[in-house]
């Protein structure tokens, strides 16, 4: 099963970025894609978690451009800028963790968690967002939002 999630090809596009101006709401870490790349995400995941092996990819990130940004409208983002982000797998992984590692973003996951990241990354692929996933069961854990991208109903996934 590592094999398929070795023979793995990302497409699409997925974008990941932070508030320069962190309020309540804004804090934490922000995500979109766009339909292939929500799509390639869930692929992903499942090779993953069907493996059931501790494995990573590296995904490429793209641009984050006003148009996603702007989609719930709190601003610019922090000045920082991420090519690569890689997925480690941990089965036994509680939390979900994203750290920044010399110029790229690490993110962790576990079999606990990986169908809330997965459900999201659906979510956001047939055009739902505003909304949030915990990265823990700890009371105070930090949420990771997802936005739809712009121009797209998310009703019927169609561009207006």
């Amino acid at each position: 099963m590592a094999e398929d999630v070795s023979a793995w090809r990302q497409s699409g596009a997925i974008y990941i970025w932070r508030y320069a101006v962190p309020k309540r709401n804004r804090k934490g870490w922000h995500f979109s894609a766009d339909p292939t790349g929500c799509a390639s995400v869930v692929d992903l995941i499942e090779r993953m978690t069907a493996a059931d092996v501790a494995c990573h990819r590296t995904l490429s990130l793209a641009r984050v451009s006003a148009d996603i940004w702007g989609v719930p409208n709190f601003g610019p983002p922090k000045a920082d800028r991420f090519e690569k982000l890689r997925i480690n797998y941990l089965p036994a992984a509680s939390d979900l963790t994203l750290l920044e590692n010399e110029g790229r973003l690490d993110l962790t996951m576990g079999m606990e968690l990986s169908n809330s990241l997965k459900g999201a990354f659906v979510d956001v692929g047939i055009g739902d967002g505003d909304f949030g996933i915990g990265t823990s069961d700890k009371k105070n854990a930090e949420t990771w939002s997802f936005w739809w991208m712009p121009r797209i109903n998310c009703h019927d996934g169609k561009r207006l």
